[in-house]
């Protein structure tokens, strides 16, 4: 008969130790700050939709809001996605191959991410800062667009410290040692 609750050491696994120890604090505070963005932008789609309903008073904005959190909210929990290796993966064409010869496409596309990630921070630091100098600012509330944009980039380069964490983990799993 299958157990409802599943083994406790194959569950369990000790984390990174060191400076990647702190990188996965890091990332994991960072998505639980993205978390709490997304809590707040429920609260305040729920007031803005009863307020709507039932006052004819609903929060000014809240679309723009919401766009902005949810951008911010989401980037925050990709680190963490990384860091862990819970990226989606499509492992049916590679079911074949070796642990080793897996571990080496892994290394490859975490290094892909993490060029792409710090290409990424360094456009969306720039934008930034483009956003700043034109005073951009958004079409009802008027936030300064450099605001919700640079929350963004913290974001990405931790994106990028995780997939190198990454793929040090993937090469040595594809040079066959075990950490």
């Amino acid at each position: 008969m299958a157990e409802l609750l599943p083994d406790v050491d194959s569950v369990v696994k000790p984390g990174p130790k060191g400076l990647a120890g702190q990188l996965d604090k890091v990332v994991t505070w960072w998505a639980l700050s993205g978390g709490f963005v997304f809590v707040a932008l429920v609260v305040m789609s729920i007031i803005s939709i009863v307020g709507r309903k039932l006052f004819s008073a609903p929060i000014d904005g809240d679309m723009e809001l919401l766009m902005m959190g949810a951008a911010v909210g989401s980037a925050a929990f990709l680190p963490a996605c990384e860091m862990h290796d819970h990226h989606i993966k499509v492992d049916a064409l590679t079911t074949w191959m070796s642990v080793q010869a897996r571990a080496a496409l892994d290394t490859v596309a975490h290094a892909l991410l993490m060029v792409a990630a710090i290409a990424i921070s360094w456009r969306t630091a720039l934008y930034t800062h483009e956003c700043y100098e034109n005073t951009e600012v958004s079409a009802l509330l008027l936030i300064p667009l450099w605001q919700p944009v640079i929350l963004l980039v913290p974001s990405f380069a931790l994106l990028a410290a995780a997939a190198f964490y990454r793929v040090t983990v993937s090469a040595q799993q594809a040079r066959g040692v075990t950490a």
